[in-house]
């Protein structure tokens, strides 16, 4: 009943409900914690009551059918919450795409990076397959700095569908740093101008071995600084950056799903 409590003063600050629906869904919260599920049944076995659980089931099922959940609300409480308020931090962006039948379910999600795992704060849902757009990954950064402005935000790190012109163009004019992988193959100007695969300008390194390319070069349009690590399995990492980092290898590694390698 402690815990309940707890969690239910830590929420009131983010959510404005009635002590009922707190209480409900810091039950909730806890269940899901206890059982490891999102099955209902699960939920309301773990629901810390002492009332039977058929009763304790129907609650739970009548806050999922009647409360409208503002997800600004969700957002201002996991960034009160991580302190991300008042504290730097990184953003990533990342998008998951599967199939429920003949349905598309593909999510766009900008998430903040958090001690190797990353925490979501935004999302998108389009019932399609494939890339998401510029249009739809400015919405998405809009819509997070009109609520929490961008002062403490360190950089945004994003894998190698999140290049093109436009967007590149879009983050720099917001002052926001970008670390992002890009294909081996894209195309990039060596020092006298001439046009090759990105990976031919790093050939060179050894396993293990990194460099910063301390010139700036042009892609799609865009000024931009690269560096590179060669993995362990050989393969390239290639990263650009809106500015000249020294430590844009080990800021990229935050990437919650970056786990084939680490940085010493």
């Amino acid at each position: 009943m402690q815990k309940l409590n707890e969690l239910s003063v830590i929420l009131k600050q983010s959510f404005n409900w009635n002590k009922a629906r707190l209480d409900c869904f810091t039950g909730m919260l806890i269940g899901l914690l206890k059982t490891r599920s999102v099955n209902l049944n699960e939920i309301a076995l773990g629901f810390p009551s002492t009332v039977k659980l058929d009763s304790r089931y129907r609650r739970v099922q009548r806050f999922i059918h009647s409360c409208s959940i503002d997800f600004d609300e969700v957002a201002t409480f996991i960034m009160f919450l991580f302190a991300f308020i008042t504290d730097d931090y990184y953003l990533a962006l990342d998008r998951s795409n599967w199939k429920l039948g003949k349905k598309n379910i593909n999510f766009l999600v900008l998430a903040v990076v958090y001690k190797g795992i990353a925490i979501p704060v935004y999302w998108s849902v389009f019932g399609k397959r494939g890339n998401s757009n510029t249009k739809e990954r400015i919405a998405l950064m809009q819509k997070f700095i009109e609520k929490f402005g961008n002062k403490n935000l360190l950089g945004l790190l994003g894998d190698r569908e999140f290049i093109g012109e436009k967007w590149l163009k879009w983050l720099k004019s917001e002052e926001i740093e970008f670390y992002i992988r890009i294909k081996k193959d894209a195309k990039i100007p060596n020092s006298q101008g001439v046009l090759m695969q990105a990976h031919c300008l790093f050939r060179f390194l050894k396993v293990g071995e990194s460099l910063v390319i301390r010139q700036s070069r042009m892609m799609t349009k865009n000024s931009i600084y690269l560096s590179a690590l060669r993995l362990d399995n050989g393969e390239l990492l290639i990263i650009v950056t809106s500015k000249i980092s020294e430590n844009a290898i080990k800021i990229y590694a935050k990437r919650w799903v970056v786990k084939r390698f680490s940085v010493v």
